[in-house]
């Protein structure tokens, strides 16, 4: 054999030693921490991520790998983690607007009331938005049920 091929037989040797050597400090790594942390949905989702309407739009397309490049850029997480987030979603679409967080504000005291009943729905979103500090959706959500509240009320 050439002095060439042995070179490159035993580059290919340490890759290959390398290789085997970090699957095995992996598993026993693994093995001491128990193995890789379980999905849990409770913990592991932006509830709030999964309400961007681009992301909602690309699920409700079935194109998953949109929806998971969406989410990875609003929350910063991995590639598996968004998956795992992805595939959850798309699997159940009812549990988004369950889970979304929930403001311990009381709404009445910016006025946003008076708003509502005044029609000015949109300056009562970005009242409640401003003084609850959260996010449009939620205030969307939290003026819509106080609309309701009114209607139910009055």
């Amino acid at each position: 054999m050439s002095a060439e091929a042995l070179f490159c037989l035993g580059g290919i040797g340490i890759v290959v030693t390398l290789l085997v050597i970090n699957y095995i400090a992996v598993t026993i790594q693994e093995r001491r921490e128990g193995g890789p942390k379980p999905f849990d949905p409770e913990t592991d989702i932006d509830w709030e991520a999964l309400n961007d309407p681009q992301l909602r739009e690309f699920l409700a397309q079935g194109n998953k790998i949109n929806a998971i490049k969406v989410y990875r850029q609003l929350t910063g997480m991995g590639l598996k983690e968004s998956k795992d987030a992805i595939d959850y979603a798309a699997k159940h679409p009812d549990e988004w607007g369950e889970k979304k967080k929930k403001s311990a504000y009381d709404s009445q005291d910016a006025g946003v009331r008076d708003l509502i009943q005044d029609g000015r729905i949109d300056e009562a979103v970005e009242v409640y938005q401003r003084f609850a500090g959260v996010d449009e959706y939620t205030a969307r959500d939290a003026v819509a049920e106080l609309e309701r509240q009114i209607r139910q009320s009055g």
